[in-house]
Parts: structure tokens; sequence; C-alpha cells
């Protein structure tokens, strides 16, 4: 310490501030860049984390208030059609159509015939089963008759 003052003497009080000064801006850009920069990089890196799991937990719960609707309706939709035959014959009434066959399965399964069927009411009577009454359809077989734009139809079906 003692060789650093006797060399600082040599200098005028001019330089020797000017040496100090300079010694201090050196000395607080080492700190700004080894300890307080990282740092407020960290922080940063916190905060966007912060504000994606933000964002995240935003999605988590809309999609949670989704499913709960989504539950909420099946079971609304699921009152008052206690077996698969009752629904299925009133969703073919909803359409317009009529069934010439119907033959319960094993499983919970039921095959269908429904004979001389538009096209459009049957898409859409197959569309209202898979969607509004969640019943699936296993095996489907369109057959062309020969009214223009009517079909006859097997279809099996189930419950999941």
């Amino acid at each position: 310490m003692e060789k650093l003052f006797s060399s600082l003497s040599q200098f005028n009080r001019r330089e020797q501030t000017m040496l100090l000064a300079g010694a201090l801006v050196i000395a607080l850009y080492i700190l700004w860049m080894a300890v307080l920069s990282p740092l407020k990089h960290k922080r940063d890196m916190l905060l966007q984390t912060n504000i994606n799991t933000e964002q995240s937990l935003g999605r988590v719960q809309l999609l949670a208030r989704q499913i709960e609707q989504q539950a909420q309706q099946t079971n609304q939709s699921s009152v008052g059609s206690d077996n698969l035959s009752g629904t299925i014959d009133a969703s073919l009434r909803e359409n317009g159509l009529a069934m010439s066959s119907f033959i319960p399965g094993t499983g919970g399964e039921v095959r269908v015939r429904i004979d001389k069927a538009g096209s459009e009411p049957l898409i859409q009577w197959l569309y209202d089963l898979e969607n509004k009454y969640h019943i699936a359809v296993r095996e489907l077989s369109i057959t062309a008759t020969n009214d223009p734009g009517q079909v006859s139809v097997n279809v099996r079906l189930f419950k999941p």
C-alpha cells in the first residue's frame, strides 16, 4: 500500500485526482460487469418465467372450464336417454329418418338398418350421434338405391 502511495505522490494534485477517479470508474465497471449485470439478467429471466407460468396457468384454467362445461353438457344430454335404443330412435325422428330394423348386440352394441334415407339427413344424424349423444359408430355400410339421393344404411353403434 505504501508503494502505491509513494508512486502516487510523484504526480501533482490534479493528476492524482484523475487517477483516483479513473480507478473508481474502473472499479465500478468491474462491479457492474461481475455482479450487478448478471443479477439483472437473472432477474429478467425470472420475471419472464413468471409471466410464462401465469400465461400457462391461464390456459390451463380455461381448458379446465371447457372440460367442466363439456361434462355438464354430457350429463344434461344423457339425462332422459337411459337406454341406447330410445336415444337412437329419438335422434332418427329428429332428423326425419325411420329405422327398418334394430338388432341389439353383445357388449352394448346395436345394429341399425335404415332403408331409403336421404344422404343429408343421414349425415346430420350420424353427426348428432357422435357429438350430441356421444354414441360412436363402429361400422358403417352405405348402399345406393334406385331412387336418386336415397341410400340404404347398415350401422353398428355403441356408447363408449
